[in-house]
């Protein structure tokens, strides 16, 4: 109950709770019994939590003693108490004792666990944090690439994508902090490759086994049993959820066992698959690009920016096709991360209802964004201008928040106009995953004849607005879809409505008629549904089309975003169909599309996760084996968005390629006069791949 209330920071509850716990596991224990060590050091930190610093000093040392005479020296628990009063003497200033303590530490773990245990991790961190407060840089640095080294060694082991990146995204910090040193110590080709280890991890690894898979020769037997192993995963996932519902605790620990047991026999599969196919083996591991194999992956006009962001801390580099490389750190940027959610809520509070009046003095939501637009790019853009203003196109790869930026709109100081006028922009997770895009690029080249386009959209929906979820009902869909993934049920709990589409079937008409003389495949209304969806993947169709267009609504979820979907039919639906694509479900799908169009509201958004990006539709797309996508990153009114849309594929079909014909359809906007001129309308598209 104490260790409750300490990690619900109810600490001055916690205390007296510690407090008798540890009085009565002395009496009942003994003060050198392993239970009671941890009492009395659960109860000295706590102290230390609350600022008692001078009561939870002797109790630390008092832990520290006890602990090695009762445990001896290498036990893990003497090892945690020796860590600990090297922290307490850190905080009442007693440092010349502190690092021979935290380096002790580390060299009894080493000791114990071995070079590359995880167990490290904590001693590596204070060493370094410690010898860079003291402006020991190289000593420090030492010691950060030690961390990321265990870092790296834990993320190779057998561990699922969603446990890789959990682990990644608390120590991905650390990984920001050495690349800001390697900045200032002028090591550039470090820093940049240090930046690139910290982005969308898990997304290489899902694309470097898809290509493996293609290209390296596997039967159809062979990749047929891959895809039964994560199906048969799948399913034992769905089977514990319920279990946990209904308390099946027994059933649970059995299929969870049988679960381990099916990693293990996908792990030696794997395993089979790298001897057998030495290209297989290749393919699979995953290669961080240097900036000099980089630069190969530019086009002859462009030039690469790539951000990292820690809070509001923000670092860029600079990649020309001949290899320059720059680096930059930025500094900190105040009100980063609100700036960029006040930009997108205007954005999108613009094409959703009637603005409330404005007193005259007050500027418009038009002028706020512009004024928004000026302030980011002086901080973002402008120290790179030098180096980025001369090149026609930027393929910006973003980080953190500033993913769900529109770079386009941002301006240089003293330029009336933003950046598209001049300048092409697409985006791409990283430069490393912009390598492997070219690699799936040729692959799809020699596929030979493929469909034109297929779409599907204004579905039937059930209702005539959108419902408001109870934060209850939220928290019921959480806990559902965090033990399993049963997303249906999930769905069932939020209950909710959405108004047909009618800009969407003109979308779908026009389209049509686009396309006519290459026999698109068209689904709309009463086919617009997930069960049509899952048959077309089923029969091999969805793989043998270049073009993917889905007019439909769009569902982000904060509070669950693992729920983020494309949104269905939601009519006449068979049991176990929810009408709901979501994020989780389109990596089972099998896509071999040079592009997906995602027309629907805000499909550009997703939970961001640090080391990996935006954890929604554009990275499910990807590993579902799309090549580009354009996503919409606010709400965008229907009838705006077939005339975009609509304008973007006559282009595309007419040879002019993808990033080119986006550019072009945004600067026609911008041109056309009010409202379609203003960006808020035209902005929110964004192109993400090679």
């Amino acid at each position: 109950m104490a260790v409750i209330y300490r990690n619900l920071d109810r600490l001055s509850e916690a205390v007296p709770l510690f407090e008798k716990a540890y009085r009565l596991f002395q009496e009942v224990s003994g003060e050198k019994h392993p239970v009671t060590l941890t009492s009395l050091n659960n109860l000295a930190m706590t102290y230390r939590n609350v600022g008692r610093l001078s009561e939870a000093l002797p109790l630390l040392e008092k832990a520290y003693r006890l602990s090695k005479e009762g445990l001896g020296k290498k036990h893990p628990l003497t090892l945690s108490n020796l860590n600990n009063l090297a922290l307490i003497y850190q905080d009442v200033g007693r440092l010349s004792e502190v690092l021979p303590l935290f380096e002790k530490a580390y060299r009894l773990k080493k000791e114990v666990f071995g070079e590359k245990h995880p167990q490290l991790l904590g001693s590596l961190n204070n060493l370094a944090y410690t010898y860079l407060e003291q402006g020991n840089i190289n000593k420090a640095i030492k010691y950060f690439e030690k961390f990321v080294e265990v870092v790296e060694n834990l993320r190779s082991g057998d561990l699922s994508a969603e446990n890789r990146q959990v682990l990644f995204e608390q120590f991905v910090p650390n990984y920001f902090k050495l690349s800001s040193l390697y900045i200032d110590q002028y090591r550039s080709l470090d820093a940049f490759r240090l930046a690139e280890m910290s982005k969308s991890r898990t997304l290489l690894e899902s694309l470097a086994t898809k290509l493996a898979a293609q290209k390296s020769g596997l039967t159809t037997t062979e990749q047929q049993q891959l895809q039964d192993y994560d199906a048969r995963l799948a399913s034992l996932n769905n089977r514990i959820a319920e279990t946990l519902e209904n308390n099946q605790l027994e059933e649970k620990i059995k299929l969870e066992n049988e679960t381990n047991q099916l990693v293990s026999r996908l792990n030696q599969f794997h395993q089979e698959l790298m001897a057998k196919y030495p290209k297989y083996a290749q393919l699979s591991e995953v290669q961080i690009i240097s900036a000099k194999e980089g630069a190969k992956s530019l086009p002859k006009d462009a030039v690469l920016i790539s951000y990292i962001v820690n809070k509001n801390h923000v670092l860029a580099f600079t990649l020309q096709t001949d290899g320059t490389l720059t680096t930059h750190n930025l500094g900190v940027i105040l009100e980063l991360e609100k700036d960029l959610e006040t930009y997108r809520h205007l954005a999108s509070s613009f094409n959703r209802a009637p603005l409330r009046p404005v007193r005259v003095e007050e500027p418009s939501p038009q002028e706020k964004i512009t004024a928004l637009s000026l302030k980011l790019g002086k901080h973002l853009l402008e120290p790179l201008a030098d180096l980025i203003k001369g090149k026609p196109r930027w393929i910006i790869s973003p980080s953190g928040p500033l993913a769900q930026l529109p770079f386009e709109m941002l301006r240089f100081e003293g330029e009336k106009q933003p950046v598209v006028v001049s300048h092409q922009i697409s985006y791409v997770q990283s430069l490393s995953v912009l390598a492997l895009l070219q690699q799936r690029d040729k692959v799809y080249k020699q596929l030979g004849s493929r469909g034109s386009l297929l779409a599907m959209g204004a579905p039937l929906y059930e209702g005539t607005g959108t419902s408001n979820p109870s934060t209850v009902d939220f928290n019921i869909a959480r806990q559902i879809v965090r033990r399993g993934g049963d997303y249906a049920r999930a769905f069932g709990h939020l209950r909710l409505t959405w108004q047909n589409l009618p800009g969407a079937l003109t979308e779908l008409e026009q389209l049509e008629k686009l396309f006519k003389e290459t026999q698109p495949r068209i689904y709309k209304q009463a086919e617009a549904t997930e069960t049509k969806l899952q048959s077309l993947n089923q029969q091999g169709i969805l793989a043998q089309y270049r073009y993917f267009v889905f007019s439909t609504h769009g569902y982000l979820s904060p509070q669950v975003p693992e729920l983020s979907s494309i949104v269905l039919g939601q009519v006449n639906n068979p049991p176990g169909i929810d009408g709901y694509v979501t994020a989780g479900e389109w990596p089972g799908y099998d896509l071999k599309s040079d592009l997906m169009v995602l027309s629907a509201c805000e499909t550009g958004l997703g939970e961001l996760k640090g080391g990996e990006g935006v954890m929604g539709l554009p990275y499910a797309l990807y590993v579902a084996g799309n090549k580009n996508t354009i996503l919409t990153l606010w709400s965008i009114s229907d009838k705006v968005t077939v005339e975009f849309i609509t304008a973007f594929f006559a282009k595309l079909k007419a040879g002019v390629g993808q990033v080119e014909a986006l550019t072009a359809t945004k600067r026609e906007f911008m041109k056309k006069g009010e409202p379609y001129s203003n960006p808020v309308y035209w902005a929110a598209f964004v192109l993400y791949g090679v």
